[in-house]
C-alpha cells in the first residue's frame, strides 16, 4: 500500500504542477481539433456526395458537351459524337458515365485526353499553344480583307472609260454588228 499511495501522491503533486495543467490543457484542445477535423470531414465527403448525384438530364448535357468537344480517336477526321465504330460508342458511353458521377465537362475531357492524347481536342485550349490557334485566323482574316481592299481601290483607279451608246461605234463597225446578228437569228430560226 505504501507504493500505491506513493504514486497517489505523486499523481496529486503532478496535476498541481503549472507544468502539468499546460499539458491537460494541450491535450484537450488536440482531442476538440481532431474532433473537428473529424466532422469536418464528414461534412466535406457528405457534400461531394451530393454534388456527385445529378439529376440524368444535366448528366446528359453535360456528356454531350464533353462528346462535342472530343474528336474520335476511332475515326480518323471524325468528331466522337458521329463517329460509328463500336469502340467509339464504348467511349461515349463512359464519357456518359463520368458525367452521371458528377464530374464536370473539362474534368471529363482532360480525362479523355489523358488517355488518348492531346490532338484528339477538337476545340483547342485558350491558353499556350492553343492561343496562337484562336490568335491566327483573325489575323489572317484581317490581312486578307486589308488586301482585297487595297487591290479593289488599286483597281478602280485603273479602270478604263467606256462609251455607252452608239457614240463610240463606226459604221463600218455597225454593218459588222448588223451582219453578225442577222447570221445568228438565221442560225437559231433553222434550229
Amino acid at each position: 500500500m505504501d507504493v500505491i499511495e506513493t504514486v497517489r501522491r505523486a499523481r496529486a503533486e503532478r496535476m498541481n504542477s503549472p507544468l502539468e495543467n499546460r499539458e491537460v490543457r494541450l491535450r484537450g484542445r488536440v482531442r476538440r481539433a481532431g474532433i473537428l477535423l473529424v466532422v469536418l470531414a464528414a461534412i466535406v465527403t457528405a457534400s461531394a456526395s451530393a454534388a456527385a448525384q445529378v439529376s440524368p438530364a444535366q448528366a446528359q448535357e453535360t456528356a454531350d458537351e464533353a462528346i462535342g468537344r472530343l474528336r474520335s480517336p476511332f475515326c480518323p477526321g471524325l468528331m466522337l459524337e458521329v463517329c460509328p465504330t463500336t469502340t467509339a460508342e464504348a467511349l461515349r458511353d463512359s464519357v456518359r458515365g463520368m458525367a452521371a458521377q458528377g464530374q464536370g465537362v473539362k474534368q471529363i475531357v482532360e480525362g479523355v485526353l489523358a488517355r488518348h492524347g492531346e490532338e484528339w481536342r477538337a476545340v483547342p485550349k485558350r491558353s499556350g499553344a492553343g492561343l496562337l490557334a484562336w490568335l491566327v485566323l483573325p489575323f489572317v482574316l484581317l490581312g486578307g480583307s486589308v488586301v482585297v481592299w487595297t487591290r479593289v481601290r488599286a483597281m478602280r483607279g485603273q479602270g478604263q472609260v467606256y462609251a455607252v451608246g452608239g457614240a463610240g461605234v463606226t459604221d463600218e463597225e455597225r454593218a459588222r454588228l448588223d451582219a453578225a446578228l442577222r447570221e445568228f437569228d438565221r442560225v437559231e430560226d433553222e434550229a
